[in-house]
This record gives structure tokens, C-alpha cells and sequence, in this order.
């Protein structure tokens, strides 16, 4: 803009209405904010950029859009930003991101995030999940030390489906058969005394799934703590690691005052707290949600619930999109 006519503008400025200034600060404050939100993500990209479509390093800048940088691909041609093929891509209203990180580390509902964010329940349904593709693939994939293993359910649920073919069903949810393990999810919780934490949404709760879900994240020195099940008796006896059970109908709490699996029981227990906020997690996106959780468990331990980290969680992962109309 010129300068006289910026000046001319300035000018204008004390003729408006109060409303008239309130719209005129909502939009600059916009405009900042979604320069600030473009300038982090370019940043936060740096300079070694590759093209998304064919993975080529031979690349040029190609102009920008939407306050993105744009490049271009020597190889194939193709144009590109830095959140192109990433869960970020073709999301709008940047300047609200870092307010919907805000709202997430509160766990808001949905209702509740359209409404401070001014948008609709359906686009805080898709940032809510795209901003969660990242943390979700962002795993411990190495456990060591002291490990304490732990399985917590989790009622199967097909929110927000409109048919249901497997059962009848149940009124405004329902809490399903306490006494049966048919109907529920099983989730296994692994942690370390280090800080590791991970988790896996198994079909069962067998030695299939579990001894196929600790085989890779285990060392030939890890010392595994878990409960009586003899599941993990024979991973144990199989790899050749020390194992420590904890019956606790026989009393078994602590074994040498340093094996126990309390610290796994006290983040499930957190987790089911947490997630009773939610009124039932449909069990397509409970992996997410579970992502979620691990998360909030980082920005206990200093980490900040940031733009930032959520880049750094995104840039990791290729968005994979979930057809399935549930929230």
C-alpha cells in the first residue's frame, strides 16, 4: 500500500463506530495472527524440503499462496507447499490453530470449541482430528528398563453411525454387559520407568495381539512387570527376559520394593478419568484419542501443548484419511 493513501486510512480511523473498530481490530488481529501461523510453519519446515509427490530434493521456489510458500518440483513438475500430503493440508482459518490447540489441551467438547472459535461444529470435527493424526503416529518405539505391561477395555462404540449390523442398537449408549469381554476393546498400556509410554488397540486380548505388540518395543534387558496373567509368563519365557508377577489375590503388590505395575494402573485410571469426559469414543478413532492422551502426558513433564509440537508431530506422518462419519 502507499503511503499516502495508508495515511489517508489512518485518517478515517476516529469517523468509525466503536463497532465499526471492533471489526477493524478482529480483522488485523486476523491478519496477524495467520502471518504468524505461515511464518511457523515455513520455519518450522526450514530448508530442507523435499517434493512430497516423488520424494526429489532438485526443487525451486514457485511464488506463494495463502501465505505458504510455495516450490516446485524439477523432476515431476508438481507444486507444492510445506503441508502438502500432510494432515494439515488444505486446512483453513490458520489464525485460529493455535486457539484450537488451546481448546484441545483443555479437552473441550466440540459444541464448545464452535462456539469460542466462532466456526462450525463440523470444521472443529475435522481440525480436532487432523490436528491428532500426528500425535497419534508419534510413538515410543523402544521401551527399556523396568517395564510395567497392563490391559484396560474400553466398550465398543459406533458413534455417530447410522446403521449398526453387529448388535441391536443401545440407548443413548448404553453401558453394555459388565460380566462379558465381547462387546469391549482391549487396550494395552506399556510403560517404562524412563518416561516411555505407548499403547496398542488389540482384536483380543490373547497371545497373539500382545506378544505381537511387545516383540518389537522390547530389549534382551528389559524386566517386565505385570499382573498374574500367564499371557505374559510365556512372552517372558519365549525371549528370554526376567519377569516379575504381581498376583494381586495373593497379596502381591511389590516384589523387592521396585517391581510393581502401580505406574501403569495410576495412567490407566487418569486415562479413563480423562476420557469419561467424551460420553463414549467411537472405537474407529479411539487409537486417536488415545494419541491424544500421551500427548497431555508430555506437556505434564515441561512440554508445551504448542503449534510447534504439533508440526513437529505432523511433519513425522502421512496423512491417511478415515472415511468413517463418527465423532
Amino acid at each position: 500500500m502507499k503511503l499516502n493513501l495508508f495515511t489517508k486510512m489512518l485518517r478515517e480511523v476516529p469517523k468509525l463506530t466503536n463497532h465499526q473498530k471492533h471489526l477493524l481490530q478482529h480483522r488485523i488481529n486476523d491478519g496477524i495472527n495467520h502471518g504468524g501461523a505461515s511464518l511457523k510453519i515455513d520455519k518450522f519446515k526450514g530448508d530442507d524440503v523435499l517434493c512430497p509427490h516423488c520424494g526429489c530434493e532438485h526443487i525451486q521456489r514457485y511464488g506463494s499462496a495463502s501465505g505458504l510458500q510455495r516450490y516446485k518440483c524439477k523432476a515431476c513438475c508438481k507444486t507444492f507447499n510445506a503441508l502438502t500430503k500432510t494432515p494439515l493440508a488444505r486446512l483453513r482459518k490458520r489464525n485460529l490453530w493455535e486457539r484450537n490447540l488451546d481448546c484441545m489441551y483443555d479437552a473441550l467438547p466440540l459444541w464448545r470449541v464452535a462456539e469460542i472459535l466462532d466456526i462450525a461444529i463440523s470444521t472443529a470435527f475435522r481440525w480436532r482430528h487432523r490436528f491428532l493424526a500426528g500425535p497419534t503416529h508419534d510413538k515410543t518405539s523402544e521401551v527399556a528398563g523396568i517395564i510395567e505391561c497392563d490391559e484396560t477395555f474400553f466398550l465398543e462404540s459406533f458413534k455417530g453411525n447410522q446403521t449398526i449390523h453387529d448388535r441391536p442398537a443401545r440407548k443413548r449408549g448404553g453401558i453394555g454387559n459388565k460380566k462379558l469381554k465381547d462387546d469391549k476393546v482391549p487396550v494395552l498400556i506399556v510403560k517404562d520407568r524412563n518416561g516411555g509410554l505407548t499403547d496398542f488397540v488389540l482384536d483380543a486380548a490373547n497371545n497373539d495381539e500382545i506378544h505381537g505388540a511387545l516383540e518389537p518395543i522390547m530389549t534382551d534387558q528389559s524386566i517386565l512387570c505385570t499382573d498374574g496373567s500367564l499371557i505374559y509368563k510365556s512372552f517372558a519365557k519365549d525371549h528370554g527376559i526376567k519377569h516379575y508377577r504381581n498376583i494381586t489375590s495373593q497379596g502381591t503388590r511389590v516384589i523387592k520394593r521396585v517391581y510393581h505395575i502401580q505406574n501403569v494402573n495410576n495412567y490407566m485410571s487418569r486415562l479413563k478419568t480423562w476420557m469419561a469426559r467424551f460420553h463414549g469414543v467411537g472405537t474407529a478413532y479411539l487409537h486417536q484419542y488415545l494419541g491424544w492422551m500421551r500427548a497431555l502426558e508430555h506437556t505434564s513433564k515441561g512440554k508445551d501443548f504448542t503449534l510447534e509440537m504439533l508440526l513437529d508431530s505432523t511433519f513425522k506422518c502421512e496423512y491417511v484419511p478415515i472415511n468413517n462419519k463418527q465423532n
